[in-house]
């Protein structure tokens, strides 16, 4: 028996070919990225999901009963958001929604007058809000955020369920 040590050429160039048809592909795949980051830049640092504002501002204003105007040293204004909500416990809350320092949305909720909960985005886009919309006679709040660029970013009315 004759054993040979190596390899063939056939195997060399096949070797080669898929090794070059994955690095194609790598390179590719790099390049296309290098386009899409600078076609839409993500800032990593900022809060990995708006969404998570918008959604717990909806579920406050659809469970709010009023719109206090005054609460402790808050007034409510285009960068402060007052709600009296109800919990599901069927106990009341106040909260305050702070967009005051851009890129921060900070919701503070209490009980009487005692602070309950503090709950803070940074990164965010830079919110405001209005009370002053109706929508088929029932009160509803304007949301609006502006990016870095001055860009709408978020556009919403929400209008609070009716309560029975």
């Amino acid at each position: 028996m004759k054993r040979s040590r190596g390899y063939s050429l056939v195997e060399i160039v096949v070797t080669l070919a898929i090794f070059g048809i994955f690095l194609y592909i790598v390179v590719m795949l790099t390049a296309e990225m290098k386009r899409n980051e600078k076609k839409w830049p993500v800032n990593f640092m900022t809060h990995p999901d708006v969404s998570a504002v918008i959604a717990r501002v909806r579920r406050d204003i659809e469970d709010t009963k009023a719109f206090p105007t005054n609460f402790n040293t808050y007034t409510a204004d285009n960068k402060t958001l007052i709600l009296y909500t109800i919990l599901p416990s069927g106990f009341a809350e106040t909260v305050v929604y702070d967009f005051n320092t851009p890129g921060e949305v900070h919701r503070l909720a209490f009980t009487a007058s005692q602070q309950t909960s503090e709950w803070v985005a940074h990164g965010v886009p830079v919110f405001s809000t209005d009370r002053d919309n109706d929508v088929n006679g029932e009160p509803a709040v304007h949301i609006s955020a502006v990016d870095t660029n001055n860009r709408l970013a978020i556009d919403q009315i929400i209008v609070p369920r009716p309560h029975g």
